[in-house]
């Protein structure tokens, strides 16, 4: 670990040496191990070894970025960044990289026990998994899982000088099953840290179970409805919705269907919503962000007012606001952005039963997601697993069916949200219910 720290500061003093103002290198060293599964059979497997680090240089207000996969060759990579730097137009808005600030720990990123199992001993738990998700004939079944350990330093001139070590494992099983001419489809994820939460027979067994229970699926009557999102399509939809709309840079670039509405009530009084890169274990957990800054907690939505935008230390500088070290790079040749980490939506005090039971025409929606599409407010998505429910009882799987809103309702509209939450990679969300949404199923 102290070697990739090093290159980094050396990479930023040969930086400065050239005549840059501010330089800033992330480096990183990852291996991972992937295995690919189809129709029940490895069908490929690999041990991936990456290695580089990405550069940013200012002169003045002018940016150059520049990578390399060879940590030998940095130098270079600093170079290439400056000339580029030289020969960029200024950025009014950019104020200044991160200063150094003091950050804490994170607990639950590393696991040694994870780490120790061989590349034999992953295979051949995932296919327990991949076993398990055929529990009789007609299923077929398909899945990959990759196992990753990295290292990473983030060091610029300022005296920034961050080290983070973790692991994760991840991975799904889909399972099909034909039976008398009809289909039904299943799948399951594998998300986590820890050798705790690998469980591929787990996986295996719901992704079968879910395959079951959709058979039978019929269209439905188009009209409005209520539709209620599990607990990974809430966590997904808001997630994905909140990401775009809380979104700093998007704030900056007048692009957030959010600006101007800090204070605002902007959702259903019973939502709210904190991003959490504090939590132990989470796959999207870390003490600092992608440039160093130290990650924070955030209250985004609170009883439907929204307290907060997401910001890296360009979005936080335009805006005036403080950072809250939610920087992340897409890749090493990219200028990091506001992120979402870990979203935690606060539970209420209904059953997922009575949500259910409370609806007389509506759609479950499982394993799912809700969007908008690039940047437009509207929100149409087809459903891929989805249960008719009528006066309180699920009726039959639906299939060609779709989903359209838009942001503001989907948020306007909750008004359910169950007390039973599901806790996996970091986050925590419940199940809800929003009133009236347009649903069109082919009758």
């Amino acid at each position: 670990m102290a070697e990739i720290l090093s290159a980094a500061k050396k990479g930023v003093e040969y930086g400065i040496s050239l005549g840059a103002d501010q330089v800033e290198v992330c480096a990183l060293n990852r291996s991972q191990f992937r295995v690919e599964v189809r129709n029940a059979h490895v069908t490929g497997s690999d041990v991936l070894e990456v290695s580089g680090a990405g550069v940013r240089v200012y002169i003045g207000r002018s940016l150059g970025i520049a990578s390399t996969t060879r940590l030998t060759e940095l130098r270079g990579a600093v170079e290439n960044a400056y000339h580029l730097a030289k020969g960029a137009p200024a950025d009014p808005y950019f104020k200044s990289l991160p200063e150094p600030t003091e950050y804490g720990t994170v607990g639950g990123l590393y696991s040694r026990k994870l780490m120790a199992l061989t590349f034999e001993e992953l295979t051949a738990r995932f296919m327990e998994g991949v076993e398990a998700a055929a529990p009789e004939s007609g299923f077929t079944i398909s899945g990959g899982l990759a196992r990753a350990a990295e290292v990473s330093a983030v060091v610029n001139s300022l005296g920034v000088e961050a080290l983070m070590r973790e692991a994760t494992i991840l991975g799904n099983i889909s399972s099909k099953i034909e039976k008398n001419g009809d289909t039904g489809l299943g799948g399951e994820p594998i998300i986590g840290r820890s050798l705790k939460e690998f469980d591929p027979v787990k996986a295996g067994s719901k992704a079968a179970e879910m395959a079951l229970f959709h058979l039978g699926a019929k269209k439905v009557a188009t009209g409005t409805m209520a539709v209620i999102l599990d607990f990974r399509t809430a966590r997904n939809s808001l997630g994905g919705v909140l990401d775009l709309g809380a979104n700093g840079l998007n704030v900056a670039l007048g692009t957030s269907f959010l600006s101007d509405r800090i204070g605002a009530r902007v959702a259903s009084p019973d939502l709210s919503v904190v991003d959490d890169p504090h939590a132990p274990g989470g796959l999207n957990s870390r003490p600092f962000d992608d440039e160093g800054a130290p990650s924070t907690k955030v209250e985004i939505v609170e009883k439907g007012i929204l307290k907060s935008f997401i910001t890296d230390s360009y979005s936080a500088g335009r805006l005036g606001i403080p950072n809250t070290g939610h920087a992340r790079r897409t890749g090493l040749t990219s200028k990091p952005t506001p992120s979402l980490t870990n979203i935690h939506i606060a539970p209420s005090k209904w059953k997922l039963e009575e949500l259910i039971s409370g609806t007389e025409r509506g759609v479950l929606l499982e394993n799912s997601r809700l969007g908008p599409q690039g940047f437009s407010t509207n929100v149409s998505s087809m459903v891929d697993r989805g249960l008719y429910i009528e006066k309180g009882e699920v009726v039959h799987p639906v299939k060609n069916t779709m989903i359209g809103t838009t942001v503001f309702d989907l948020l306007a509209n909750i008004d359910a949200i169950t007390k039973e939450t599901l806790r996996e990679g970091g986050s925590v969300s419940p199940a809800l219910r929003i009133s009236k949404v347009r649903v069109a199923g082919g009758l």
